[in-house]
């Protein structure tokens, strides 16, 4: 199975929840992230909800894929 590398940027200060969050349930930033785009296959679409607002603001954070 061939891989892709993601790579994007996001405030650290959100990053630093996010990885508290992640340590509090045992999981690392990446392994987190990979559930969450399992999550999103399996479902369909996004798990969750979210705003347009939320989309503008997603949009403004640079994403390379490395494959």
């Amino acid at each position: 199975m061939s891989m892709a590398t993601i790579k994007f940027s996001v405030p650290t200060d959100i990053y630093e929840q996010f990885k508290k969050i992640c340590e509090r349930e045992s999981l690392t930033v990446e392994e987190a992230c990979v559930l969450f785009i399992k999550a999103t296959v399996a479902h369909g679409d996004i798990p969750f909800s979210y705003s347009q607002k939320d989309i503008e603001e997603a949009k403004k954070i640079g994403v390379e894929i490395i494959e």
